[in-house]
């Protein structure tokens, strides 16, 4: 058990309720040995009973996307954020109420709740409030101007997903830029490297997956280099970024990179059993095949009670090609 495991469960056990939905989130995510979703629900469900907020968030958000393994209830999820918002617009479920109505596909309406959320503080609402503010339900722009205009503000106020919004748009930008122009694209190419590290300094493992497919692809006139794009998407993965893990698969499988410290058998049966822990449909079949070829085995009670029956679940009896592309339909993907 690590150092912050162990002040997590002593503050548990000093009636922390915070503690125990932070250790049943690690719990879902796999973080904690052995895995046990089982488990995790009693400690949440502990959490939510203590009045934890942080436990009630995340169970909101499970039932609003459908995430680990909960059945999609966005009416339940209204009913409650309007039994708690009933008692007062605390920032933070006023930018949950914006994440409901969006998930809804009521981009425009959620708006002003998510102008709530940033006039009481809720940073990180700043990005879902420039979608809102420049975005139609039909995610087509209505207005540009205000859309980049709220990135910047939130840019300023340090929210990691305005940067990185803000980097997708100058990544294709810079495509706009005349190929016989070196200097400007030299330059532009510079900011948005930049940008992406500063991003990965405040956290954001979204823009770690980036940059970890610009050096994997070649984006933006960058060589190909997979040691760093491998090293991007380790970061990814340490924050538990699903797509993260199924990239260092995939270049594992490819060949693409060759580890020095263990083989790549070896590395990709660990990508595999995190992105079955979080729910990713690829590296979920992978799991279970690779078991039944005799992989995996210290792994078989968590297999045998888990990740078969999920596999089993899945309407398609036909397994994904190791080689197809990603095309995960939602229904075991983990939101970050």
């Amino acid at each position: 058990m690590s150092t912050a495991q162990e002040l997590l469960h002593k503050a548990s056990d000093g009636g922390v309720a915070d503690a125990d939905a932070t250790i049943a989130i690690m719990m879902f995510r796999g973080e904690i040995e052995p895995f046990d979703p089982v488990a995790a629900a009693k400690r949440l469900e502990k959490a939510i009973n203590n009045r934890s907020d942080r436990g009630i968030a995340f169970h909101l958000r499970n039932l609003l996307y459908g995430m680990y393994g909960y059945e999609q209830n966005i009416d339940l999820v209204k009913q409650t954020l309007e039994e708690i918002l009933s008692q007062g617009e605390d920032p933070y479920w006023c930018a949950l109420m914006g994440d409901l109505l969006t998930a809804e596909g009521k981009i425009v309406e959620s708006q002003q709740w998510y102008e709530k959320a940033v006039a009481g503080g809720e940073n990180s609402a700043y990005a879902d409030l420039a979608v809102a503010r420049g975005i139609n339900d039909d995610y087509s722009f209505r207005d540009y101007e205000a859309y980049n205009g709220t990135l910047m503000e939130g840019n300023d106020a340090m929210d990691p997903m305005c940067m990185y919004y803000f980097v997708l748009d100058k990544i294709e930008s810079y495509y706009n830029i005349d190929p016989e122009d070196t200097q400007a694209r030299d330059e532009y190419r510079e900011m948005i490297i930049d940008a992406l590290e500063q991003n990965i300094g405040w956290c954001n493992p979204m823009s770690m997956e980036l940059l970890g497919d610009i050096y994997r692809e070649g984006k933006i006139d960058i060589p190909v280099d997979p040691v760093k794009a491998w090293g991007n998407y380790v970061k990814g993965s340490e924050f538990m970024q699903t797509s993260c893990f199924e990239k260092m698969y995939d270049m594992l499988h490819t060949n693409e990179i060759q580890l020095g410290r263990m083989s790549n058998e070896e590395a990709m049966d660990f990508c595999m059993i995190n992105g079955a822990r979080l729910h990713n449909a690829r590296l979920l079949v992978a799991t279970v095949e690779a078991y039944r070829h005799g992989r995996l085995t210290r792994f078989a009670r968590e297999i045998e009670m888990f990740h078969i029956p999920a596999y089993d679940a899945i309407e398609d009896d036909e397994p994904l090609d190791e080689d197809e592309d990603i095309d995960d339909d939602g229904r075991f993907d983990a939101w970050a």
